[in-house]
Order: structure tokens, then C-alpha cells, then sequence
């Protein structure tokens, strides 16, 4: 056995776990040993808690429509973020692009009456939260190109300004009775629903036909090669032509788009009325689920639904289990914060692998001592 044998093995270990076929199997993993583990410290069982939690989610067809619904959104964001992951951009920001996409929406929203047609103010509705929703995203666009700040930066920082805003309307002009949100919104301003379920097939729509313009954009289209190339290595990209900073401000101004219609789905059908917390973390949900696929486009709708059906199964497990000892609905959240956690871990194995395959290689081509030789051959 060589001295360099036990480095050889670790680089062989750590090439295997870093394999993008199997990154994303191994945060799952983690992720499920680590819940387990905190269920089984609070005294349940963590194989009957993960039957619960599906039988919740899929067991009637409320349930189902609900797994449905709630993913939509999340497909939607996620399509966006795959316009600026591609470019090398990380658009934090997104929770305010869907805060200010149902701002705009409830412009039109709040001042609709039932004696108006749905077929009239819905197209301007959805329309004006796509606008509401660019226009969010291209300020923090406008500060990365000109004002050379990071989007990270700008848009937690507009995160925050969207959000007071919408508190300052919803406690000031906009709002209604006693809370803090709008009234219900007219039914010709919501957007309609499939008889005797809470589906919307209107939603649904606009979400598949994001997805696919997104997927084949990305993959067919100049654009999205020059997206490709900025994302690979900017400086790079402008030496060969591509015009970076148009392109940074139209990637982050079309995921605000797709983003602003997350917010107008928000308000026109899933809350039926504008609220302080109109975004639901959909943002946040969209950036895990485009970190966990990868940029692979494919995979988005399935993993969508198996993260929508995190927090709508959990809300039946304080139901479901017995009383004394119950499991918080909150177990959804924990169990999608340590999966963000899993899958920035699992990420940072290349890297890792990367530096062990460097340090073997110094090892064996180390320079020999001269000194150290001479005096082991003397007698």
C-alpha cells in the first residue's frame, strides 16, 4: 500500500458524492435524517409522521388541488430564476417583485364592481402585475449595471422597501375593516376557478405556458445562449459580443415579470383580497427549487409538487396525530430549511472535491530535498 493511497481514496469518495446525479438524491437524504432524528427527540415516530404528512396532502381531491395550487407559484418563480441563474444572476429580490406584482393587480382589483366583465379586467390585471413585477426587478437590475451593487444586496434591501410599502397601503388608503388588507375583491376581478374544486385553470395555464417559453428560450434561442455565456464567465461573454448589460437588465426584468404574476395569483385567486404577507415565501421556495434541479428545466414541475406537498400535508398532522404530544405545522418549514441548508452543502462538494485532487497532485510531484538524499546515502 502507497503512502499516497488513503488521498486517493478520499478523492474517489468525495468525486462519487459530488456527481450532480447525486447531489441532489443526498441532500433529500440528509434532510430526511436530520428530521427524523428531531422527531424522534420529541417522542414520535418519524416513519408514521411521513405517512400522515402524504395521506394529508393527497387523500381527498381538496387536498390534491390544494398540492396543485400551491405549486403553481412556486413553477412559476422558479421559471423566472432560471432566466437569471442561467445569466449568473441571483435574484434574492423576487419576494418583492411578487409583492409589487399584487400591488399593481389590486390597483385595478379594488375598484372593480360585479357589474363588470371578467373578460375585460382580468387581461389588464394580469398585465399590470407583469409590469408592477419588471419594474421591481429592473431597479435592482439598474443598480447592478450602473451602480455596480450586487443583486443580492439590492434586492434584499428592495425586499424590504416593497414590503413597507405595502404594509403603509394596506394600514392607510387601501384598507378595510379592522385588519390590515384590502376588502374581498369583486368576483369578476378574481380569477375563476374550476367548478366544485379550488383549481384554477387559468393559473395552471399561464404557468405551463411560462415554463415552456422559458425552457425553450433558454435551450433554443440566442439569447438564451448568450445568457449561457454570461453565466459561464461574464468578462469572457463581452469579449465575444455579448452585450452584458442589456442582458442583465432584460433576464432580471423578465423573471420580475413571471414573478409579478405569482403576486397577481396570490391576490386574485388564492387570498381573493391584497395582505400583509401576500408573497407566502413563494420567492424563496422558487430559488430552492432552481438550486435543487440544477438549471435542468426538466425536473422543475415534479419537484415543484413534491415541495407543494410539504406544507399542505403538514397542516393535517396536528389533526391526525394524537393530542398529547402533537407535531407542529411548522415541521414543513423545518424540513424545507434544512433542505436549503442540504442542498448549499451538497453543492460545495466539487469545490471540495477540486481541492483534495490539488493536494495529491502537489504531494506527488513534490521536489525532492537534495540535501536530505545525500545524507541517507553516506555511510
Amino acid at each position: 500500500m502507497t503512502a499516497n493511497s488513503t488521498p486517493a481514496r478520499r478523492r474517489l469518495v468525495w468525486d462519487i458524492v459530488s456527481r450532480p446525479s447525486l447531489r441532489v438524491p443526498l441532500a433529500f437524504a440528509a434532510t430526511l435524517v436530520v428530521v427524523g432524528v428531531f422527531l424522534l427527540l420529541l417522542g414520535k415516530n418519524p416513519f408514521g409522521v411521513a405517512i400522515e404528512l402524504i395521506r394529508g396532502a393527497v387523500a381527498d381531491p381538496n387536498s390534491r388541488a390544494d398540492v396543485i395550487m400551491f405549486a403553481v407559484p412556486i413553477l412559476l418563480c422558479a421559471s423566472g430564476l432560471l432566466i437569471t441563474f442561467t445569466a449568473g444572476l441571483w435574484n434574492i429580490g423576487i419576494e418583492g417583485q411578487i409583492t409589487f406584482g399584487a400591488i399593481f393587480a389590486t390597483i385595478v382589483a379594488r375598484s372593480v364592481t360585479i357589474h363588470d366583465s371578467a373578460w375585460l379586467v382580468l387581461p389588464i390585471e394580469l398585465l399590470l402585475a407583469m409590469v408592477g413585477g419588471g419594474l421591481w426587478a429592473s431597479v435592482v437590475a439598474v443598480l447592478r449595471v450602473y451602480g455596480n451593487v450586487n443583486e443580492i444586496f439590492g434586492g434584499v434591501a428592495l425586499n424590504f422597501i416593497a414590503q413597507n410599502i405595502l404594509i403603509s397601503l394596506l394600514n392607510g388608503p387601501w384598507k378595510a375593516g379592522t385588519y390590515s388588507s384590502t376588502a374581498p375583491f369583486a368576483a369578476p376581478a378574481l380569477l375563476p376557478g374550476l367548478d366544485g374544486t379550488r383549481l384554477s385553470l387559468v393559473a395552471i395555464g399561464l404557468s405551463a405556458a411560462a415554463f415552456g417559453i422559458v425552457f425553450v428560450g433558454l435551450r433554443g434561442t440566442r439569447w438564451g445562449l448568450q445568457l449561457k455565456a454570461m453565466g459561464l464567465n461574464r468578462r469572457s461573454a463581452l469579449l465575444l459580443g455579448v452585450r452584458t448589460q442589456r442582458s442583465t437588465i432584460l433576464a432580471m426584468i423578465a423573471c420580475g415579470a413571471l414573478a409579478g404574476l405569482v403576486g397577481a395569483i396570490q391576490a386574485l385567486f388564492i387570498r381573493g383580497k391584497l395582505i400583509p404577507d401576500i408573497s407566502g415565501g413563494v420567492g424563496f421556495l422558487g430559488i430552492l427549487l432552481v438550486l435543487l434541479v440544477e438549471l435542468r428545466g426538466a425536473w422543475l414541475s415534479p419537484i415543484a409538487l413534491l415541495l407543494a406537498m410539504v406544507p399542505v400535508g403538514g397542516l393535517k398532522l396536528s389533526m391526525a396525530l394524537d393530542t398529547t404530544r402533537q407535531v407542529d405545522t411548522s415541521l414543513g418549514n423545518i424540513f424545507q430549511s434544512v433542505l436549503v441548508l442540504a442542498v448549499l452543502l451538497s453543492n460545495g462538494l466539487p469545490c471540495r472535491s477540486r481541492a483534495i485532487a490539488v493536494s495529491i497532485d502537489e504531494a506527488n510531484f513534490a521536489p525532492v530535498n537534495v540535501s536530505d538524499s545525500t545524507s541517507q546515502e553516506s555511510p
